[in-house]
């Protein structure tokens, strides 16, 4: 398990910034390639949240259990519809702004690719939102945004920086409904995409934070992709 962990330094930066703010174990953040890391194992982990509360028994009145083999009138017992209320969904993310390391992205839901990776725009240019966690407007759980490095289309991402990040800086993420969620980077991260393991920054539960992600480190030519992914994790500002 490769899993080299270096806090990030400014420079020239040459590994592809999302592994999470780009991706999850991105295999291929080589321009023109789009694997990701696979999400199989954490998406099999996100808790089931369909199951509703606990039945309970509300107190008796007084006689009540005097009169309960009372027989009961069919004509008197009220019915209610079983139609479901409207939920209102969710605003998602549609862009990214990183003053810091000068990068502005659109941003659009995606989820999980066939091979069991997270689905990600072939355009480094492009940034992808994980539609199966959590949005800013949750205020709870994980927002996963991610994109490639590079790219066929954009041979220089603009998440190619994502490295040079430094904690204190500030994120900004557009939703739909036109707010925007603004938030203070408190940890960078390059780790090995060997062994790497993506579910602790999936969460859909605890404290809401966002997870960028993309790839860095050394370039490999004979797999086409770079050795590490960079993450980048920051907290709701104050």
């Amino acid at each position: 398990m490769n899993t080299s962990r270096r806090r990030s330094h400014r420079g020239h930066p040459r590994s592809m910034a999302l592994a999470f703010l780009a991706i999850l174990a991105v295999s291929g953040c080589a321009p023109g390639a789009s694997t990701p890391g696979d999400l199989r194992e954490a998406t099999a982990s996100a808790p089931d949240e369909s199951a509703g509360p606990s039945a309970f028994r509300a107190p008796e009145a007084p006689g009540q259990a005097d009169s309960a083999s009372a027989a009961v009138n069919p004509a008197e017992v009220p019915i209610k519809t079983a139609e479901l209320g409207e939920v209102e969904a969710t605003p998602v993310p549609v862009g990214l702004s990183y003053p810091g390391i000068d990068a502005e992205l659109p941003v659009q839901p995606r989820g999980v690719d066939s091979d069991g990776q997270m689905d990600i725009p072939d355009d480094a240019a492009q940034a992808a939102w994980y539609e199966y966690g959590k949005s800013p407007a949750d205020q709870v759980g994980t927002t996963v945004i991610t994109a490639h490095a590079g790219s066929a289309e954009t041979p220089v991402g603009p998440l190619y920086a994502l490295k040079d990040s430094r904690p204190g800086e500030e994120v900004t993420v557009l939703d739909e409904a036109g707010e925007e969620h603004r938030y203070e980077v408190t940890e960078v991260e390059q780790l090995g995409k060997d062994g790497l393991d993506f579910a602790p920054y999936f969460e859909r539960t605890g404290p809401h934070r966002l997870v960028l992600i993309t790839c860095g480190g050394q370039w490999m030519p004979e797999q086409n992709s770079y050795a590490d992914n960079v993450i980048v994790v920051a907290e709701p500002a104050q």
